[in-house]
């Protein structure tokens, strides 16, 4: 238990601090002129850095030790997929297609070319949604967590 309070703590730091990055975004009109400003850029690579590492430590750690800490599973073998639809049936995702698009917007991240300013667009787009998201299964969590 002592594991999943220390999981949840860092990703509440990480969620702090993208929060303020992605309120910041939210704010601002985001145009191919937004990215000529070095200040805006490193604001874009810090919302996206914490966005994936989010993204990652949800996936990574946290789905599977909240479904073991509460008896739904026996152990970290299981297959993704499996914890998925596991995730799904017990409300804590909404489908896992939800997921599969999170991991999508995630995997584009990682490949775009910062040159492509149309590219980042659409990325910067579909990442501010899939912040979303991944704030309602992390919230989903913490509440599913706190049931045992």
């Amino acid at each position: 238990m002592e594991e999943l309070k220390e999981i949840f703590s860092s990703i509440d730091m990480m969620f702090a601090s993208c929060d303020l990055d992605y309120a910041e975004l939210k704010s601002q009109n985001i145009d191919f002129n937004f990215f000529e400003n070095h200040q805006n850029v490193r604001l874009v690579n810090s919302f996206l850095f914490g966005y994936s590492k989010i993204q990652d430590k949800i996936g990574a750690k946290l789905i599977k030790k909240v479904l073991y800490e509460s008896k739904e599973i026996d152990g970290d073998n299981m297959a993704m997929l499996d914890v998925l639809n596991l995730s799904e049936k017990l409300g804590i995702i909404e489908s896992t297609d939800v997921w599969d698009r999170l991991r999508a917007i995630r995997n584009n991240l990682a490949h775009e070319y910062p040159f492509h300013i149309q590219e980042r667009l659409e990325n910067l787009s579909l990442a501010l949604e899939g912040y979303e998201s991944a704030r309602r299964i992390y919230d989903n969590l913490k509440s599913f967590a706190k049931l045992y």
